[in-house]
């Protein structure tokens, strides 16, 4: 390989790299993530800018090919592929929170989240039976939120008692997003 097109190689291949290993690296090594991604991705931005001015089409196509890919395989795990949310709620801890969202196609997102960042996401199916939400799926990877909780008022109650929700402090979801009270949803 000739050593001008080593460099469009490298960043291409270390942009694919962390777009596909974006959550272990982000686990690992937390703030400098984001500064990793941006050093590659701006380093990838003008090796391509370099390979257009001198009309290095190789490294241009290398670049290119390689920044198609990662926005490929990151598009999926952003909001423009996915269903619309009808139902957003949180549910805020002492040192975490859970974020939970339900969406139009009957699949649920759980993400926990703690000062450190995004920890881990459950995804799944659901169904709606009166003010009742239905988990098919696991919802947490422990008993603390049951297969079936209620909805009550601006609220998802955990306990399972419509009659005495329990609103004391980490035992519900706040709902900050709800679409399934419209009359024009179908649900």
């Amino acid at each position: 390989m000739k050593k001008h097109n080593v460099l469009p190689v490298i960043f291409g291949a270390s942009l694919m790299l962390v777009i596909i290993f974006e959550e272990f690296l982000y686990r690992k090594i937390w703030v400098f993530e984001p500064i990793l991604i941006a050093i590659i991705g701006i380093g990838s931005f003008f090796i391509l800018l370099n390979s257009l001015m001198k009309k290095n089409w190789k490294n241009a196509i290398i670049i290119s090919l390689s920044g198609l890919i990662a926005g490929t395989i990151y598009l999926p795990r952003t909001e423009l592929l996915k269903s619309k949310p009808i139902l957003k709620a949180r549910l805020i801890d002492d040192l975490s929170s859970l974020s939970l969202t339900l969406r139009e196609d009957k699949t649920f997102e759980l993400v926990q989240e703690t000062w450190m960042g995004t920890l881990e996401a459950f995804t799944g199916k659901y169904q709606i039976d009166g003010t009742r939400i239905i988990f098919l799926d696991e919802p947490y990877d422990n008993d603390f939120i049951p297969n079936t909780v209620d909805i009550y008022n601006d609220k998802i109650i955990l306990n399972g008692d419509i009659n005495k929700p329990d609103t004391s402090f980490a035992q519900f979801f706040d709902i900050q997003l709800n679409l399934l009270k419209n009359p024009d949803h179908k649900g």
